[in-house]
This record gives structure tokens, C-alpha cells and sequence, in this order.
């Protein structure tokens, strides 16, 4: 699995397009937040970001700590900070990439876990 995904993401995000970022799901993808209920599709998880941006989110940094690849799916463990107006928000997140039959990685699964929650 290539860093494209992270980095597209992270790219939309600064860029203020929801709809690119969306993108980089699966379909049926699922989003997990300490801000949210569980996300779950992907016009749900654009409206997300969408409101996210909306209310002065201007970027993440994705720093990648491990992956593993199994078959058509990959587990990407790291660290995350949320740049938020004049604030941030910091910690830890797990991504489950599901390889899609376009031979694209897309994520399947998506989990951010903000510094202080265990």
C-alpha cells in the first residue's frame, strides 16, 4: 500500500474539499470520532467533513506509525493533528484500507482517538 491515500486526504482537508477527501472512501466506509456517533457511507462522512470545515477545520497531519498488509486490506496506525482555527486537536488514529475492484485503496474504516481518551 502507497502513502497516496494519507496524503490525498490530508491534501483535500487543507484545500477545504470535502468531496475529494470523501472520495478517498469506500462506499459503504465508516468514520469513528470522539466528536460524532459512527459515520457510516459516504455521503454521510463528506457531510462530515464538510460541516467539520465549515467550522474552521483547515487541515491534518498524518504521520503514519506502522502498517500492515494483508491481502486487499491494510492497517494504518499513527499520530493525527487537527488544525482547528486558532486550535488544535491531537492523537491517535487506525485506518483499515479495503484495496476496491478499481484496484484503488479506499478507506474502509477510519477511527480518531484525541489525546486524554484511551
Amino acid at each position: 500500500m502507497e502513502d497516496g491515500n494519507r496524503i490525498a486526504f490530508a491534501d483535500a482537508l487543507a484545500r477545504g474539499d470535502a468531496v475529494a477527501a470523501a472520495a478517498l472512501y469506500a462506499d459503504d466506509g465508516k468514520l469513528m470520532t470522539a466528536a460524532a456517533e459512527l459515520i457510516c457511507g459516504r455521503s454521510d462522512i463528506e457531510a462530515y467533513w464538510r460541516e467539520g470545515i465549515a467550522l474552521g477545520l483547515s487541515g491534518v497531519e498524518l504521520e503514519q506509525t506502522d502498517v500492515q498488509v494483508v491481502g486487499e486490506l491494510a492497517i494504518e496506525f499513527g499520530r493525527y493533528v487537527l488544525s482547528l482555527d486558532a486550535a488544535e486537536e491531537r492523537g491517535k488514529y487506525l485506518v483499515l484500507h479495503r484495496r476496491e475492484a478499481d484496484g484503488a485503496w479506499r478507506r474502509a474504516v477510519d477511527v480518531y482517538n484525541p489525546e486524554g481518551d484511551s
